[in-house]
């Protein structure tokens, strides 16, 4: 009895779930949709069911709703956390959906009796994972030096916005999508004054560890340099450089 007692309970040690949550993210694609009760699908193929008093919510694979015809709320995937989480421990999501948060990656959460589960936006979903990831290696007692990597490029004036936009829609996307980055933040320079002819960004990405950086180099940034400079050659110059993320004590002020 207390053997099979063990194996049907979860993890409750805060600091053990974050270091073994082994995030994976489901190849799968869901939807989130409301039905009606008496329209339900007959078979088992939602995932999951919640009834409200307004209405049923499915989460079912989006093949499957576009089958049978059901309009989605929410376009999903979903990362299951891995270890066997107890469903009475105190803090672990609040501690994964924060750090989502902060990148602005909104999350909704469901927990089984096994594993917990996080339906991420689908076109964030590669940032969402390694968000999670890097949680769990810093928990884990790993490289916990988070570093940015920023990269500088003067554009030509009559192709900036178009650049920006393109930059915005594909190029960072597939960066952040191969790199394991946490995030990418970019500035337009307004002073001191720009060129006429030139304009000056600034991007600076988020990356968990100079590792990840140096596995992103070594295999990706070549390849997406070149599609960038295939498609702007001549129009642009860049340099790159890397920084450490400083933490300051909250005691001390920062100009000290």
């Amino acid at each position: 009895m207390s053997e099979a007692r063990h194996r049907l309970t979860g993890e409750r040690d805060l600091d053990r779930l974050l270091a073994a949550m082994e995030p994976v993210l489901d190849p799968a694609r869901y939807a989130f949709c409301r039905r009606p009760d008496s329209l339900l699908p007959q078979d088992s193929s939602a995932l999951g069911i919640f009834r409200e008093a307004e209405g049923v919510t499915l989460i079912i694979e989006t093949a499957t709703a576009e089958r049978l015809g059901y309009r989605p709320d929410f376009l999903a995937r979903r990362i299951v956390l891995a270890i066997h989480s107890d469903l009475g421990a105190v803090g672990f999501l609040a501690r994964v959906s924060t750090a989502l948060a902060a990148a602005g990656i909104p999350s909704n959460v469901v927990s089984a009796a096994y594993h917990d589960h996080l339906f991420v936006p689908e076109q964030d979903a590669d940032r969402a994972l390694a968000i999670p990831r890097h949680l769990q290696m810093v928990s884990a007692g790993g490289d916990l030096t988070e570093v940015l990597y920023s990269v500088t490029v003067h554009v030509d004036t009559m192709i900036a916005d178009e650049w920006l936009t393109w930059m915005r829609a594909v190029h960072v996307p597939d960066v952040l999508r191969v790199g394991g980055f946490l995030g990418c933040t970019i500035t337009r320079e307004i002073a001191p004054s720009a060129t006429t002819d030139r304009v000056t960004f600034v991007l600076d990405y988020r990356v968990p560890s100079l590792a990840t950086l140096n596995a992103y180099r070594t295999h990706h940034s070549a390849a997406l340099q070149q599609v960038h400079t295939d498609r702007y050659v001549g129009r642009f110059d860049a340099s790159r450089s890397v920084r450490t993320v400083l933490a300051f004590p909250s005691s001390a002020p920062v100009g000290a």
